[in-house]
C-alpha cells in the first residue's frame, strides 16, 4: 500500500507547499514512470512514463490512465450529511442525488476561496442508505489537512461523521474510455452473454466511478478505487486497453481548460468570479437554475441557494461589480531561458498586474501556464466586449507581459469578458434617476 508518511501543510491558497513524501506504488511498478522534474511540484506520482508528448497525443487518439492518487479523499456520512455541508459551501447540495457528482467551494468572511473539491455521493448501496446519505470530497492535498479540521470543527451537534478514507483517484481519458471501462466492470456482460475464454480484469471492489464537467476532453471517468488495490486497479485498465499516462498531460488539459488548482494558481486574495469555471455561466445570466429547488449546478457555486460564509461577496461582485482579475491561459515564451513558477509576479513594463501558476509543456501549444491577472490588462490585451476569439485591434498593445524576463501573452480564445450590465446596478441607477 502506498503510504503518506507526512502531507503538504501549506494552508493559505498562493504559499509554496511543503514538499509532499507521499511515493506512488506506481512509480516503482510501472515501466518508465518518472515524477516530476526540477521546477515543477512534486506530486508522488508519475509526471510521465518515458514519453511525456508520445502519451500526450496517445490519449488524444485512444486513452489513457492517469495516476492522481496523490489527491486525498474525505468521507462525511450521517443523517445530517447534506443540509449540514450545504450550509457550509458555495455549492446547493441538500438535494444531491445518488450517483451524482458536483463541485464546492468553502469561502472566508470576505468571500475569498480556502478551499475547492469535488463532491462525490456514490450510488446507494448495503454500505450507503437515503436516510444516511455519504458523501466524498476530493481534495488537493495542500489544503486537505486545513479542509478536514475546519470541517471538523464545524459539527456541533450535527448527526455527521467527518474522515479520511483510504481511496486512491485514477482518471482515465481519451475517446475509447468507455470501451475500456466496459472491459473492467465487473457487470459489463448482458445475463445470458457466453463468458469470454479469458474474462477481463475487473476493477476491485468498492470502486467508485463518477465524471465531472472540468476535463477539456468529452470522453473520461474518475475512479476511486482502494488505496492498497491501487496497483491492481492501474493494471486492469491498462491490460483493458488503456496507456499509462502522466500527470503531465493530465495537468496539460487542465490549464487548456483554464481549470485551476488552489495552491497553484490563486492567491488568499482570490475570489470566485475571477474564475469562469468557478462560476460556471456569464456574470450577466439571473442564476444557473430557474428555482432554488432544481439542485446542484456543474460548477462550484450556486448564485441562487441560502447563505454561507462569502456569500455577501458573491452576491455583490454578481449584481453590482467585476472581479478584479481574471485567469487566464497564456502562452509562455518557449526560448526563454528559465521557466516561471507558481506564484511569481506577471509584469507589465515594471507595473505588477498579476501571478503566473501552473506551467506545463503541451505537445501542440509548447510551454503554457495559467495566470491571474488584472481585468484592465485583460480587456486591453483581447479588447474591451471581445469575446473568445476575437483578437481585437487593441490587443497589439499588451504584448509584453513579462515574469522575470520570460515573455508571456494572453491566450484571447480561452477568455471571455462579460460585459453586459448589472442588474443590480441598473436597479440602483434608475433608483438615482440615472440613465445608461
Amino acid at each position: 500500500m502506498a503510504t503518506r508518511e507526512a502531507s503538504n501543510t501549506s494552508k493559505t491558497p498562493g504559499e509554496t507547499p511543503t514538499p509532499t513524501t507521499y511515493q506512488s506504488l506506481l512509480l516503482d511498478t510501472t515501466d518508465g514512470a518518472a515524477d516530476a522534474p526540477d521546477g515543477h511540484q512534486q506530486h508522488g506520482v508519475a509526471w510521465h512514463y518515458g514519453n511525456p508528448f508520445g502519451e500526450q497525443r496517445a490519449f488524444e487518439r485512444s486513452a489513457g490512465a492517469v495516476d492522481r492518487s496523490h489527491q486525498r479523499v474525505l468521507q462525511i456520512s450521517g443523517a445530517d450529511t447534506l443540509s449540514w455541508l450545504n450550509s457550509l459551501i458555495s455549492q446547493k447540495i441538500d438535494a444531491l442525488a445518488a450517483g451524482s457528482t458536483t463541485h464546492g467551494l468553502i469561502l472566508d468572511a470576505k468571500g475569498h476561496i480556502e478551499h475547492a473539491f469535488t463532491i462525490v455521493r456514490p450510488k446507494e448501496s448495503l454500505l450507503t442508505r437515503a436516510d444516511e446519505p455519504t458523501v466524498y470530497l476530493v481534495s488537493e492535498p495542500e489544503s486537505f489537512d486545513a479542509l478536514q479540521t475546519y470541517l471538523t470543527q464545524m459539527v456541533f451537534w450535527s448527526a455527521v461523521s467527518v474522515h479520511e478514507v483510504a481511496l486512491a483517484l485514477i482518471t482515465v481519458i481519451g475517446p475509447d474510455t468507455s470501451t475500456v471501462m466496459a472491459h473492467v466492470l465487473e457487470d459489463n456482460h448482458a445475463p445470458g452473454t457466453p463468458a469470454t475464454t479469458t474474462p477481463p480484469d475487473t476493477l476491485p471492489e468498492g470502486t467508485i466511478t463518477f465524471t465531472d464537467s472540468l476535463v477539456g476532453t468529452k470522453d473520461f471517468v474518475h475512479l476511486l478505487v482502494p488505496r492498497p488495490a491501487l496497483t491492481d486497479a492501474f493494471t486492469a485498465l491498462i491490460n483493458a486497453g488503456a496507456k499509462p499516462t502522466g500527470l503531465m498531460a493530465y495537468e496539460a488539459e487542465r490549464v487548456k481548460a483554464v481549470i485551476p488548482e488552489v495552491h497553484a494558481d490563486l492567491d488568499n486574495r482570490t475570489v470566485p468570479h475571477e474564475i469562469e469555471a468557478f462560476i460556471g455561466t456569464s456574470a450577466s445570466a439571473p442564476t444557473q437554475r430557474a428555482t432554488v429547488d432544481d439542485g446542484p449546478t456543474a460548477s462550484f457555486v450556486h448564485l441562487n441557494k441560502g447563505c454561507y460564509r462569502g456569500q455577501e461577496i458573491v452576491s455583490r461582485i454578481q449584481n453590482l461589480g467585476r472581479p478584479p482579475r481574471l485567469l487566464v491561459k497564456l502562452q509562455v515564451d518557449g526560448y526563454s531561458a528559465r521557466r516561471p513558477e507558481p506564484g511569481e509576479a506577471i509584469t507589465f513594463g515594471k507595473r505588477k498586474v498579476g501571478r503566473i501558476g501552473t506551467v506545463v509543456d503541451d505537445c501542440d501549444e509548447g510551454p503554457i501556464a495559467l495566470g491571474l491577472v488584472k481585468r484592465s490588462i485583460v480587456e486591453k490585451a483581447i479588447g474591451s466586449g471581445a469575446t473568445g476569439g476575437a483578437r481585437s485591434a487593441v490587443g497589439t498593445q499588451i504584448t509584453a507581459l513579462e515574469v522575470d524576463g520570460t515573455t508571456l501573452a494572453i491566450d484571447p480564445d480561452t477568455t471571455h469578458l462579460d460585459e453586459a450590465p448589472k442588474a443590480g446596478r441598473q436597479a440602483v441607477d434608475k433608483l438615482r434617476g440615472k440613465t445608461r
